[in-house]
């Protein structure tokens, strides 16, 4: 029987731990890697739900995206949500493992996945942690926009540029890439326009005074894959099936 420590040299293996941004915080958060795994939550967040969900599914490891413990821990308060679903895991004896901007990074992980879903084709990268690039069908911003909405089920999706321009280049980080960085390895990438997620309003305004086309969709919306991402892969590598994704997690930002 695998163990959890069999699923963490897997998932590191597709993504290892140094490609992390210096921000981050991947890897192990509670548990017992010497543990037989019975079986295996995967989710963007975990909270109480996610924790409660595992539980009835009989789930000893939850793998996350966003790393629940990010900051250093100087109470737990049995109130907060964080803390209480920490707890509940801890007294279910379930192991948390954050896998985050590694499989943003890696090759083949989710900024890869989410550049070939809306239809980059020649993919290339700026760097390691940058973004994404390549061809698209020639297409106006607008109509680009509206199928990116469509693909990620978003009708909030935002437009900084000419929507009846046509393009046929893109660049993509999926998530929170909305920097001044990221947007500038866009535009050196020679794309015409950088779709991501969380853009600052400074980096809006930057944009805009370049004449620079940005498509923002939901953070959320883009990082959804990362569930059938890590489900498949193992998979196919530890030839298991006892993995679930998420149901009661939604997105926090209505529809």
């Amino acid at each position: 029987m695998a163990t959890i420590r069999d699923v963490i040299e897997v998932i590191e293996e597709f993504a290892p731990l140094e490609l992390q941004a210096s921000f981050d915080n991947c890897g192990l958060k509670i548990g017992d890697v010497n543990r037989p795994v019975i079986g295996i939550m995967v989710t963007l967040d975990t909270n109480e739900a996610v924790v409660n969900e595992a539980i009835e599914k009989k789930c000893n490891l939850i793998i996350e995206h966003h790393p629940s413990i990010f900051y250093p821990i100087k109470s737990f308060d049995y109130k907060l949500p964080l803390t209480k679903a920490m707890t509940l895991a801890i007294k279910n004896d379930i192991a948390i493992y954050s896998a985050h901007t590694n499989i943003d990074f890696c090759e083949n992980g989710l900024n890869d996945a989410i550049a070939r879903k809306i239809g980059i084709k020649n993919i290339s990268k700026t760097s390691v942690d940058g973004p994404r690039f390549g061809n698209i069908p020639r297409q106006t911003i607008g109509e680009y926009a509206s199928k990116l909405s469509n693909i990620f089920n978003d009708k909030h999706v935002k437009i900084i540029g000419d929507e009846s321009k046509y393009i046929n280049s893109a660049a993509v980080v999926n998530g929170g890439g909305g920097n001044t960085e990221d947007l500038i390895a866009a535009i050196t990438s020679e794309a015409e326009v950088y779709v991501t997620g969380d853009v600052k309003y400074n980096v809006a305004r930057l944009a805009k005074d370049l004449n620079y086309a940005i498509i923002e969709i939901g953070h959320y919306n883009t990082e959804q894959d990362f569930m059938p991402l890590i489900g498949q892969l193992l998979k196919d590598k530890l030839n298991y099936n006892e993995i679930y994704m998420a149901t009661t997690l939604v997105n926090p930002y209505n529809q």
